[in-house]
């Protein structure tokens, strides 16, 4: 008989059959584990996205030095505007959606179409970008999505590995990009306008600008559109020294009022949509332009404004004791005569504002022969000379100086009769006087020293 040979299923252990939803990996003792990381399969499947190196050299460019055509540019910029248009197409390797995203530096505005598959950029208005491009084209300039853009540039770093788009967040000093374009010192920026100019009828000038704090940050709400597709908003409430209004903010832009800081934050916008609800409300169309804490004396001088608002003020501030020098101030040999835009000006370059100002000397109360420690305020009308004027109660006297501009001390001042401060009261009226003055950011407010007629 010949000899009998095991077959090839001998070797092999009879399948067991399980139902399939009973069957896991810790119930077999398979490691399923390959070793690999999600963020080393993701690095490996789009290298572009995680690590990119480029292949060729990339010129450093300004947005105004970009011209149309073919050529591998480098260049920074704040983004000032961005919305989202999604895309129909369901073939794996196309484009799911595309974020239109307007971004500027000091020279001039650039539209970035940022096209994407699985990357989720997380943009934020005022977020320093950066942009490497083998390519820059012209807008249509039938758009009105770009016309706050004329030149173009469309990447999609994902597919082409000649071009990415990097969010510089760890990088940002906070210092670049931040002027605003035709911003001269000393000079006002063209079509800028105040928030009270802007609602009674300023909206309607093309490219009008108004610079505005933000005072408050409501909640996220999630609606629904009139197609039934769910919508996201914000509402932040601004203001400047005129008025104040609603800016609403929807979807992807959101994420920007996350960052903001109520009080400190200022905001340049460009071109806003006006509405008119009761209150006053603006918001962002695709033609906006929204530059966060634009590096200008405005936005400094609104910066000190709004955090001086929220400070609970001294009535009776008193007189800045050992800060200046009276006698070397009256008797410098040298001495400049300033007018009141002078000052200003000066004050705007050490990021200041005026405040309410009161006299406060000691003086014995009437009536009485105990000694009254407290405050006399002396409260000034309007000061004015040829070139501006100053409100009334914006100077801290110093003893001296009310002495020299009423002509009697606190104590005689209080014994006066009501006939006597009647004719005080008249005869300062209309009276030219020299002021000696002295001012420090410690203050905050101009200090009278002196008093000449």
């Amino acid at each position: 008989m010949a000899p009998q040979f095991p077959s090839i299923q001998s070797f092999f252990e009879k399948e067991i059959p399980v139902k399939k939803d009973r069957i896991h990996a810790s119930d077999l003792q398979i490691d399923i584990n390959d070793g690999f990381s999600e963020e080393e399969v993701q690095a490996a499947l789009y290298p572009t996205l995680h690590r990119w190196n480029p292949r060729n050299d990339y010129e450093d460019s300004y947005i105004s030095s970009l011209v149309p055509g073919p050529g591998r540019r480098a260049l920074q910029g704040r983004v000032v505007n961005f919305y989202q248009q999604q895309t129909l197409s369901k073939k794996p390797q196309a484009a799911k959606g595309c974020l239109k995203v307007v971004i500027k530096d000091d020279t001039g505005t650039l539209m970035v179409r940022l096209w994407y598959a699985k990357v989720d950029y997380k943009l934020r208005l005022g977020q320093l970008v950066s942009v490497w491009t083998p390519h820059i084209s012209t807008s249509d300039l039938g758009s009105l999505s770009l016309q706050c853009a004329s030149l173009v540039t469309s990447i999609f770093p994902e597919r082409d590995s000649s071009c990415y788009f990097m969010v510089q967040d760890n990088s940002d000093t906070g210092t670049l990009c931040k002027t605003p374009l035709g911003c001269v010192d000393g000079k006002k920026l063209e079509s800028l306008m105040t928030l009270k100019s802007f609602v009674e009828g300023g909206h309607e000038v093309d490219n009008g600008k108004i610079l505005v704090c933000v005072k408050s940050i409501g909640g996220r709400k999630k609606l629904t559109d009139k197609k039934g597709n769910p919508i996201e908003k914000v509402d932040v409430n601004v203001f400047d020294d005129t008025s104040q209004a609603t800016l609403t903010l929807w979807n992807h832009v959101t994420d920007s009022a996350a960052s903001w800081r109520p009080s400190h934050t200022i905001l340049l916008i460009t071109s806003a949509a006006f509405r008119d609800g009761g209150k006053p409300g603006i918001s962002m169309t695709s033609t906006t332009q929204v530059e966060v804490d634009p590096d200008m004396r405005d936005a400094e001088w609104l910066r000190v404004f709004a955090q001086r608002m929220t400070k609970k003020e001294h009535v009776n501030q008193p007189f800045p004791e050992n800060v200046f020098d009276i006698e070397a101030a009256t008797t410098a040999q040298n001495r400049i005569l300033f007018n009141i835009a002078d000052i200003d000006e000066f004050v705007r370059a050490f990021q200041s504002g005026s405040h309410p100002l009161f006299y406060y000397p000691e003086a014995p109360l009437r009536g009485t022969t105990e000694t009254y420690t407290g405050y006399l305020n002396v409260l000034i009308g309007i000061l004015l000379d040829e070139t501006g004027s100053l409100a009334g109660g914006k100077l801290i006297w110093s003893t001296r100086a009310c002495e020299q501009l009423l002509g009697r001390t606190a104590a005689q001042l209080v014994g006066s009769s009501a006939h006597a401060l009647k004719y005080l009261e008249q005869r300062m009226l209309f009276l030219r006087v020299t002021l000696l003055f002295g001012w420090t950011a410690e203050v905050g407010r101009l200090v009278v020293l002196g008093v000449s007629m």
